[in-house]
Formats: structure tokens, C-alpha cells, sequence
């Protein structure tokens, strides 16, 4: 959908008639170019990989790992994809930069749409949330009067709609909502299994707390690929919300194997549910350090902060649970008592609507 891949065994013929980076690009019709050494270590392989524009032969970004011998664990596998995305982003923000002088009316569909997403993800690194959106809605309404059933168009429109990250300035987040639900549907008529927007759909369903259809995606992915990281976190994250954090354990406990530290919020209520409270507060601790102010304030993301301090003083531990009030106090200020808290809490939070949650603040001394 992004790009057009060459074939490997296209590849393997061309390698054998060129090797400068201009014809090699030319006989397999590519713009860009993802090359890489392979060193041998003693515990298993180095792997240098960079992508290079073929047209001025310069390097546009690199990426390094190592990996042990044998089959690729799922983390190295999330490693490697994630280094090989990276890259192709690289590639993709170069094209991009190439149609930058081109007045907007000359773009086509997939210049549209790749330069929405550049943009919205540039907007995104600078805190520009609401210009992220704007920027890339633009760009993306001209790529559908163009094409209104481009894929790549419809599957932005749904990603930029269905993003947590509208709930942080969006007055009407339900009409941001229903515009990514039917570009989804619209999306989905025409690729009915597609992973991502399977994952999309079910992140939906969820957050219309309709868990149990969202159960059954989630199912029906990890059938198709048991590896499926997207897919175990919202399984894991159904199963809390029906009240089965038993049921849960396995798949975060795999996601945070796998190094995957944005299931930490999700971890720690799993442990928290299950009265595991030394883990819970031990993963609400890391997920904070890993959150800034704009998301320690939201009240969906830095709900975690909730977990943290209930589970404290469910520990007994009430001077940590105190501090860990004060900086949720500091991060939220207003939201001092239950009620407030009950209000404040988006409905997606892990644990929002959950008692013993409550039960663990008022022992820290939160007051209804």
C-alpha cells in the first residue's frame, strides 16, 4: 500500500548485471534503495542496514541491531520491522520533500496522501496535536474527492481519526470518531482482512466498550498470526475490561517480553486486578517515566498515575502513595477528590470505573 516492493528474485537478477546504485534502482523501476551488511558474531549476527535515494545516491537514514543465531524471536522480529519502517519512512519523506515546490492542486492521490502523513507526523513531534489534524485532513479530503476509495487515503483518514491523540483538543471527539469509523468500513469493504485495520476496527469497538466483538478480532488476527503484537495488547486489554485479567496475564506478559513498554499502563492494571500490587506498582512507575507533561494530564494516558498511587497504599506504603498523589495532583490540577477523579477519567482508561481502584485511593487518602 505504501510502496511497490521489487520481487527478491527481480532483486537477484539485477544484482548480477549491476551494481552501481543508479542502474540497479532503474532495472528494478524503485526510487529508493534499502542496503545492509551482515557481520558474524560470536552469539549470532550484526545487521547495518541504510536506505539510499538512487537519484542523488545519498544516504537518508541508517539503522543498526544485532541479532542471535537461530529463529527470529518475536522481539527481534518487532526489532527488525520496526528498523525497516523507520527506514522506509526515511524514503517516504524524501518523496515527499520532492513535491514540495508542486502547487497542491498538481498532486495526485498518492502524493496527497503521502505528504498528509509526513506532515502529521512532523506536526505530532512539535506538540501540534489539533495542527497535526488539520494538515493532514486537508490533504487527505482532496486525495478522496480524487479517489474515494483509495486505500491508502481511507486508511489515514481512519488513523488520524480514531487517534487517541484527538481527545487532547477536539471538542466533538465523536465526530472525529465517526469519521474514521466509516472510512474504516469503507476501507475494510474492499480488504476485508487486512491486520491493521482489523486492529483499528477492533481498538474501535473497544473504545465503544462493545469488548466482546473486539474480543473476537482480536481472536480472528492472532489466528492468522499468533505473533500478532497489536492484536495480543487488544485481546489483553478486552479481557481487563471484562473482568478476566486472568485470562490477560499471558499476552502482556509477552508484550512487555517483547520489550513493547506502551503496555505498561495495561500490565499494571492487569496486576492490579489480580492484587498483584508490588507489580502494579513497579509498571505504573515505569510507564510515568515514559510519559511527558501534555500526557501525564490526559485523562485517558495518565490515568496510570491512579494505578500507581492506589496501588501504593494498597501496599501499605503510603508515604510513596502520597508522593505519587502529589504528582498526579500537580500533573492534574483541580481533580482532588473521587468524584472529580470519576469524572475526569476517560472511560478507556484501563481501570476507569473499576471500585477497588477507588477503594485504593481513598486508603491513600483521597477524599469522596
Amino acid at each position: 500500500m505504501w510502496a511497490q516492493v521489487a520481487p527478491r528474485r527481480s532483486v537477484e537478477e539485477a544484482l548480477t548485471r549491476h551494481t552501481g546504485t543508479g542502474d540497479l534502482a532503474a532495472a528494478l523501476n524503485v526510487h529508493f534503495l534499502i542496503r545492509g551488511n551482515v557481520t558474524r558474531l560470536a552469539s549470532g549476527y550484526n545487521v547495518e542496514m541504510l536506505v539510499v535515494d538512487a537519484a542523488t545516491e545519498r544516504v537518508l537514514g541508517t539503522k543498526s541491531l544485532t541479532l542471535a543465531t537461530g529463529a527470529l524471536t518475536p522481539r527481534r522480529r518487532e526489532e527488525l520491522d520496526s528498523a525497516l519502517g523507520q527506514l522506509t519512512f526515511k524514503a517516504l519523506t524524501a518523496e515527499v520533500e520532492r513535491t514540495r515546490s508542486k502547487p497542491i492542486e498538481s498532486l495526485d492521490v498518492r502524493d496527497l496522501s503521502f505528504r498528509a502523513y509526513v506532515d502529521w507526523g512532523r506536526k505530532k513531534q512539535e506538540k501540534d496535536e489539533r495542527g497535526a489534524y488539520i494538515a493532514a485532513t486537508d490533504l487527505l479530503n482532496r486525495a478522496l474527492a480524487l479517489a474515494p476509495d483509495d486505500r491508502l487515503a481511507l486508511s489515514l483518514t481512519a488513523r488520524v481519526n480514531l487517534c487517541d491523540c484527538v481527545m487532547g483538543w477536539s471538542k466533538n471527539v465523536e465526530e472525529q470518531q465517526a469519521i474514521g469509523a466509516a472510512a474504516l468500513e469503507r476501507y475494510l469493504r474492499h480488504d476485508p482482512d487486512s491486520p491493521g485495520m482489523l486492529g483499528l476496527k477492533g481498538q474501535l469497538l473497544a473504545l465503544r466498550a462493545r469488548y466482546e466483538e473486539s474480543l473476537l478480532i482480536a481472536d480472528s488476527m492472532l489466528k492468522r498470526d499468533p505473533e500478532d503484537s497489536e492484536a495480543l495488547a487488544i485481546r489483553a486489554y478486552d479481557l481487563l475490561k471484562l473482568g478476566r485479567p486472568q485470562e490477560a496475564l499471558p499476552a502482556v506478559s509477552e508484550l512487555l517480553e517483547r520489550g513493547l513498554e506502551a503496555t505498561l499502563p495495561l500490565a499494571a492494571a492487569v496486576h492490579y486486578q489480580l492484587a498483584h500490587f508490588e507489580l502494579a506498582a513497579q509498571m505504573a512507575r515505569k510507564a510515568i517515566t515514559n510519559l511527558d507533561s501534555d500526557s501525564l494530564g490526559n485523562p485517558r494516558l495518565g490515568a496510570v498515575g491512579l494505578t500507581m498511587v492506589a496501588a501504593e497504599a494498597r501496599l501499605g506504603h503510603l508515604s510513596r502513595a502520597k508522593l505519587a498523589l502529589a504528582d498526579f495532583n500537580a500533573a492534574v490540577p483541580g481533580v482532588r477528590t473521587i468524584s472529580a477523579i470519576r469524572k475526569w477519567m476517560h472511560p478507556g482508561a484501563e481501570l476507569a470505573g473499576y471500585e477497588p481502584l477507588f477503594e485504593g485511593l481513598r486508603l491513600a487518602g483521597v477524599l469522596d
